[in-house]
């Protein structure tokens, strides 16, 4: 008998044991373990938590209780692409996560478009106070020169902007250029071996790329100041039209035939495409291309094409029509 009862207090105390455990283990992931994920963003959106629930956040912060540790998010809003993230649930604590929605890009007539901006006009004139050249621009002739050369340039091309202004030797290839901030009033020599036969060119906002067209080129070109390296663009002239945005992204429309590069990136083909307008952004600074979309209003390159500095709209001219494309939300 007394083998019986110590046989059935150990079993009994197994069984209390595994109950006590598994009302710890209950309460622990339902009560215990638990953080705060804070998301911050454009309400109203939802947010999935993979693989483990979904949450309404019909307002702004959205404070939602999730078990702590890592974990991966989806976040849909509607007419905006849906956003991919993660984050780091503290236990017992509070973490924020800022979100920032784009707008799936939509094209739309609108009643005007902006005007093109005007391109500065530059001069190398003769200062007699110092008997130097000056650069100088040419609508404000009166205001500060831009930067002083002591050896004339007696035969030049200017290519200028607001922030920027590159100055050619036609003299000779073997002599230097120059690139003149008109910021800083920075004057910087530079090879103009392969600049020498440069048809136009046009600066991004802050001045830290030039993009060019070249005698006998099919292709457009890019210079980046900050290395002074010079590379051909994928894309081709004559069947495409570029205007510079913000953080030196290039947005384009093109004829071109492309190809997929993973999700979010393209390989503009030599070639025309059979499937109408495509538009998208050259990534200046990382040298890759991404697409914006085509849309089946536009089948052929627009007239007028003048991308916004703020990045949010692109304005363009088809068919005797103005349109927009929004690209984030206004």
């Amino acid at each position: 008998m007394e083998i019986e009862k110590k046989r059935t207090i150990f079993f009994g105390s197994i069984l209390a044991l595994a109950i006590l455990g598994s009302v710890i283990f209950f309460f622990w992931g339902t009560l215990i373990n638990r953080g705060t994920l804070k998301l911050i963003g454009d309400a109203p959106f939802i947010v999935e938590v993979y693989g483990l629930s979904n949450h309404e956040c019909p307002t702004s912060p959205c404070s939602i209780k999730v078990k702590s540790g890592y974990k991966d998010l989806l976040i849909k809003k509607d007419g905006f692409r849906s956003v991919v993230t993660s984050a780091t649930v503290k236990l017992w604590g509070t973490s924020e996560l800022a979100l920032s929605f784009d707008v799936i890009p939509r094209v739309e007539e609108t009643e005007a478009i902006p005007d093109p901006q005007k391109s500065m006009e530059f001069d190398l004139v003769l200062d007699r106070g110092n008997n130097m050249q000056k650069l100088i621009n040419k609508s404000n002739i009166s205001s500060e020169a831009l930067a002083y050369f002591p050896k004339p340039i007696l035969k030049f091309k200017i290519i200028g902007d607001k922030n920027a202004a590159l100055i050619l030797n036609l003299i000779s290839q073997d002599n230097p250029a120059y690139i003149v901030n008109s910021e800083t009033k920075k004057r910087e020599e530079i090879s103009q071996k392969d600049l020498w036969d440069i048809e136009d060119g046009h600066w991004s906002n802050n001045g830290k790329f030039l993009l060019f067209t070249k005698k006998n080129s099919q292709n457009l070109w890019i210079l980046n100041v900050s290395n002074q390296n010079i590379s051909q663009l994928k894309l081709s002239t004559g069947i495409n039209q570029t205007s510079w945005s913000y953080d030196d992204n290039l947005v384009f429309v093109t004829e071109q035939a492309y190809s997929t590069i993973g999700e979010s990136n393209i390989n503009l083909l030599d070639e025309k495409s059979n499937t109408g307008a495509t538009f998208g952004v050259y990534k200046a600074t990382i040298g890759k291309y991404e697409p914006i979309g085509n849309f089946p209003e536009i089948l052929s390159l627009p007239d007028e094409f003048i991308a916004t500095s703020n990045g949010n709209t692109i304005y363009f001219k088809s068919d005797k029509k103005n349109f927009r494309i929004i690209l984030r939300k206004i």
